[in-house]
């Protein structure tokens, strides 16, 4: 890809990097919210309800309410509903549970099960490159989990499942998401199904958790933290930053997103990572550098 200057690639390197360190805070806001006395049932809605008032006039004022065919909203509705949702409750009742460290390199097991689902379902045929890379994200998963914690019983296992249902809707969204940007701007298709998803929660939950004055009253700041600043603002530096060096290196710079969280825990949260953690993240991280840039090619 021709980039028109230097300058201009070192600045969208430098928007990507931003927007994986402002995704990377909302564990933390999520983290801190549940520390000041939320949940996740009035967390999550009211997150959705806001990062949607501000995606849709974003979405209307650059592209125009997008036009779908029923095949493309067929594949909308589906990513919004087992994408989008799935990740978004997992994540959340994950976070209330264990460590937003240990959560965060478990859901960066989704190349893995990307690469996986390829090769078993899809019939792909992989280079031993990517099967190492395949067998570091699991053992590095085992390792992440610290087996001697677990057996002390020192993990929560419901937070865990959870954890690893994230990651699988994150993997969905990603084979999902293959079919839907060829024929939308990734606006589009991130408006509509946090749209599916937003209604789909608000569909589960309880009305009294839809507008919760309550919840207002007493999170507001870390609601409007995950929405605009965790949600909206990344989401907008990575368009303006792949615009500028393309899929391949953004693809690269995004995986900034899981040090940042780990040093963000360490810092704001006060979470010790064991040294069997820290040699499993690093694993998945190697992984991550193994499958992503094949999977962009």
């Amino acid at each position: 890809m021709p980039y028109k200057s230097p300058m201009a690639f070192v600045y969208g390197m430098l928007l990507m990097f931003l927007a994986a360190c402002s995704f990377g805070t909302a564990a933390i806001f999520i983290k801190l919210a549940y520390r000041a006395g939320l949940q996740p049932a009035g967390l999550l809605p009211l997150q959705n309800l806001v990062s949607l008032a501000c995606l849709w006039p974003l979405l209307l004022g650059f592209a125009g309410f997008p036009r779908l065919n029923r095949q493309q909203a067929r594949r909308v509705f589906w990513q919004g509903l087992l994408g989008n949702f799935g990740i978004s409750v997992c994540y959340f009742w994950s976070a209330q549970r264990i460590d937003v460290s240990l959560l965060t390199i478990i859901l960066f097991t989704y190349p893995g099960l990307v690469l996986g689902y390829e090769i078993r379902v899809r019939k792909r045929r992989a280079s031993a490159l990517e099967y190492l890379a395949l067998s570091l994200s699991a053992a590095g998963a085992v390792m992440a989990v610290d087996p001697f914690r677990w057996t002390a019983g020192g993990i929560d296992g419901v937070g865990l499942l959870l954890a690893v249902g994230a990651a699988a809707a994150y993997a969905f969204l990603i084979l999902c998401g293959k079919t839907l940007a060829g024929d939308l701007s990734p606006l589009a298709i991130s408006t509509l199904t946090s749209t599916v998803s937003t209604i789909a929660l608000m569909a589960v939950l309880h009305p009294k958790h839809w507008f919760s004055l309550a919840v207002l009253q007493q999170g507001w700041w870390y609601i409007a933290a995950v929405a605009v600043l965790s949600t909206v603002v990344p989401m907008n530096l990575m368009y303006l930053g792949m615009r500028r060096i393309g899929a391949f290196h953004a693809s690269i710079i995004s995986v900034a997103e899981l040090p940042c969280i780990l040093v963000l825990a360490y810092f704001i949260l006060g979470e010790r990572m064991t040294a069997s953690q820290l040699l499993g993240g690093g694993m998945i991280l190697l992984s991550f550098f193994l499958i992503r840039p094949d999977e962009i090619r």
